[in-house]
This record gives structure tokens, C-alpha cells and sequence, in this order.
């Protein structure tokens, strides 16, 4: 069995195409913003694709005999706006035909994945190690406030995660500073540094949400940017959320003394 991998910008995609390599012969690596010459040392073939050129990415998988594929990676959602001219026609029919929220556009793509005959897999599959555990996942527990704060998001997620708008906020003395967007996580982290200097950040997935795409993922980038932020505390959904590097995680929590929690839904 043949894995492809659809690439899109950071650490994840490196893991994948690392692991694969480990289960695999070098497959199929799509490049849609990812770092190539990190990639190449895992991959039979790399290619390069400026833009998500939808009919381009089936006809290279079944080309290269791949079974099966994995999409995992950032990948800008201003593209959906800037250069929809530039798509090719399946894709520009995708497009137009899905909602624009995150878990309906990437629905309609892998719908039309698996109607070509290309089976999309989840990416937790290959790195289940990195999937979060419920309760302490750092030096420090988070203090009773930050337990408040991190309960008062909960709920509030519980509200706003069906809308299907983001995956996160960040709550500051009982109160929703800020509340993630096409943006990102790292930019709505900073959003709310900026009003309020402290707080803890929350990340949940839409129940019901597909678990072969768009995993709530943090890293060292997200410590890094909450500690920029001020903010002292993240939780993340235990059994849904993808912790990469986790050692290298783990350490710079205790470096910045910023709590990290598993919550259970």
C-alpha cells in the first residue's frame, strides 16, 4: 500500500513524511507550501503546486499508484479569495459549491478525492503519540483561575464550535478576550495579548467533526507566541488534539512556566 501525502506549511507534514518513510518506500509528496527540501529526503517524487490544483493532485496520485493519501498543513485560507482564477476547473467547482468554513471545504475536497477513487486517511493515525492525554501534560498543573478560565471556554466553545468558525479563544478573568477565526490560532493568541496581556488559551474540535483532516494541532510556535502574549495556560482537547515535538514541547513549557492541560469533552 502506497501513502500520498498532500503538504502544507509546517512541522506536521515533516512528521508524516517522516514516519511514512519509516513504514513505506518513498511515496508521493504534493507540495502546496511546504518546506521541499525538508521534505525530499522522504519522498520517490516531490511536486511543487503554487496554487491547490485539485485535478492536478489526482491525476499525479494515480499516476504514482498511490492507494491512499494524507492532507495535513497549513495552508493560507486567503488563497480561497485571491486566487480562485488560478485554480484549475475542478477545483474552481469545489470552491463554489462548498461552504467556506474550514470542515465543509476540506469535506468537499475529500468528497472529491474519493469519488476519483483516492481514499483519504486520518493523519493521528500515523503520529499516535502526539495525540494529547487528559489532565497535566507539563511541569506545572494551572492554577485555580486559569481552571476557571479554562471551564468558562469550554462552555463558550461549546456554543460557537458547531458555527464551524474556529477551534479556539482565549479567556482572560472570566471574560472572551479573543476568539480564533480564518486568522489562525497564532494570530488570534497575539490579537488578545494585545488587549489583555494575560490569559489562557483553549482549543476544542467540532463534535462530530471528520478526524481524517484538521486535527486542533499546537507546538512550540504556540508557546512561543503565547509567551510573547503573556498568556500562561493551554488546554487542549485530550484524545483530538495533536501535540507536535513533544519533547522539545514539554521543555520549553517548563522553560516559559506555561501550564498545559488535557481536557476531556
Amino acid at each position: 500500500m502506497t501513502i500520498a501525502l498532500i503538504a502544507g506549511g509546517g512541522v506536521l507534514p515533516i512528521e508524516i513524511a517522516r514516519k511514512l518513510s519509516d513504514l513505506q518506500k518513498p511515496g508521493l509528496i504534493l507540495s502546496l507550501g511546504a518546506d521541499v527540501e525538508t521534505l525530499r529526503p522522504y519522498a520517490g517524487k516531490i511536486v511543487k503546486m503554487k496554487t491547490p490544483n485539485l485535478g492536478r493532485a489526482i491525476n499525479e496520485i494515480k499516476s504514482y499508484g498511490a492507494e491512499k493519501l494524507i492532507m495535513a498543513g497549513f495552508i493560507p485560507k486567503k488563497l480561497i479569495y485571491c486566487l480562485p482564477l488560478f485554480f484549475d476547473s475542478l477545483s474552481r467547482s469545489v470552491l463554489r459549491n462548498a461552504l467556506h468554513d474550514d470542515h465543509s471545504l476540506l469535506g468537499s475536497i475529500v468528497s472529491a478525492l474519493e469519488g476519483e477513487g483516492i481514499s483519504v486517511i486520518p493523519y493521528w493515525q500515523i503520529l499516535p503519540e502526539f495525540i494529547a492525554k487528559a489532565g497535566q501534560l507539563s511541569s506545572r498543573s494551572p492554577t485555580e483561575k486559569e481552571l476557571n478560565d479554562i471551564n468558562y471556554g469550554r462552555e463558550i466553545l461549546g456554543v460557537i464550535l458547531p458555527c464551524s468558525f474556529g477551534q479556539g479563544l482565549c479567556v482572560a478573568d472570566g471574560s472572551v478576550v479573543a476568539v480564533e477565526a480564518m486568522e489562525g490560532t497564532d494570530n488570534m493568541i497575539t490579537r488578545a495579548g494585545e488587549i489583555s496581556g494575560h490569559g489562557v488559551v483553549v482549543k476544542m474540535m467540532k463534535s462530530g467533526q471528520d478526524m481524517r483532516y484538521d486535527l486542533p494541532t499546537v507546538g512550540t510556535r504556540t508557546l512561543e507566541t503565547m509567551h510573547k502574549a503573556g498568556m500562561t495556560c493551554l488546554a487542549v482537547e485530550a484524545g483530538k488534539t495533536l501535540i507536535l515535538e513533544p519533547e522539545k514541547f514539554f521543555e520549553l513549557s517548563e522553560k516559559y512556566k506555561i501550564a498545559v492541560w488535557g481536557i476531556e469533552a
